[in-house]
């Protein structure tokens, strides 16, 4: 693998810029599902902890949407990102 310098300054381990992209891309995709996750396991707990009282329940639905759609997003991302860097910018 070879490397290239950024302004001189800093070290990269990578062949290219897109190379770099992706590794962070991937990073923050792993990033966000964990969060996900971790929405959904405590819109469950509200869940379970609203004891029926509607205002709890709204707010454990909210946080629910919230996450799921969040998770949708986070799918969605790397296509978009995938489809700047090939067409826009004209990286491979």
């Amino acid at each position: 693998m070879k490397t290239f310098f950024i302004d001189g300054i800093t070290r990269a381990g990578f062949d290219d810029i897109s190379e770099f992209i992706k590794h962070i891309v991937n990073f923050a995709v792993s990033a966000s599902v964990l969060l996900v996750v971790i929405s959904v396991i405590i819109a469950g707990f509200k869940y379970i902890f609203s004891k029926g009282d509607e205002e709890k329940v709204k707010e454990a639905t909210k946080t629910l949407v919230f996450a799921l759609v969040g998770m949708v997003l986070v799918f969605i991302a790397p296509i978009i990102v995938k489809f700047v860097l090939s067409n826009l910018i004209g990286l491979k």
